[in-house]
């Protein structure tokens, strides 16, 4: 019985480090004093809202960035006139395709296995076969950028960017990873949380 509890928490060790953290960076103005941001607002419409709504995503985002910032002592306000700092988001989700060429592993010896390399059997004639294979991975990738703008100058101060490999079930429930990656994002803002 002991040795089934500890495979159970081999398995759930296990399954954790399958589950990859995003891919973050982020990049701050040079030069800008952050502490002297007092208020915060969202960028109307935000560029992950479409046909007129607000989306889920936006929502997510919405959510996970306010209190990043409020945890940070920036205070928000309703109206974007107002603040001292907008944010906008972009998201954007794209198949891609990975295709490289990799060495067969040995297979066992062939017609000219026993020259070893040692002569060539005539001119231009190869020493050994070149076997490979060509591996194709296609996957699903999303990326994340979160743009900090300072209203009153129309000038992006910090972005932070990430992305990650999306898994179907990822895609099928989306505001734990955005939340994820928006907090993240948020460990190298300039402003650290308020104790």
């Amino acid at each position: 019985m002991k040795s089934m509890k500890w495979l159970g928490l081999l398995a759930a060790l296990v399954l954790a480090g399958c589950a990859s953290a995003p891919t973050v960076r982020t990049e701050s103005a040079p030069g800008v004093d952050f502490g002297a941001y007092r208020t915060f607002s969202f960028a109307t419409p935000l560029s992950t809202d479409r046909a007129g709504f607000h989306t889920l995503v936006s929502q997510q985002l919405v959510f996970s960035t306010r209190r990043e910032l409020e945890v940070r002592g920036l205070q928000f306000v309703a109206d974007p006139a107002q603040a001292d700092l907008l944010v906008n988001f972009h998201a954007h989700v794209a198949e891609q395709l990975r295709v490289r060429s990799t060495p067969d592993p040995w297979v066992g010896p062939t017609y000219w296995h026993h020259r070893r390399g040692f002569y060539d059997p005539w001119r231009g004639h190869p020493r050994w076969p070149s076997h490979s294979r060509i591996e194709v991975d296609q996957f699903t990738e999303g990326q994340l950028n979160v743009d900090v703008i300072d209203r009153r100058l129309n000038m992006l101060v910090w972005e932070g960017v990430a992305s990650k490999r999306l898994m179907q079930r990822t895609m099928n429930d989306l505001g734990p990873a955005l939340d994820d990656a928006v907090h993240r994002m948020f460990r190298t803002f300039p402003l650290g949380p308020s104790l």
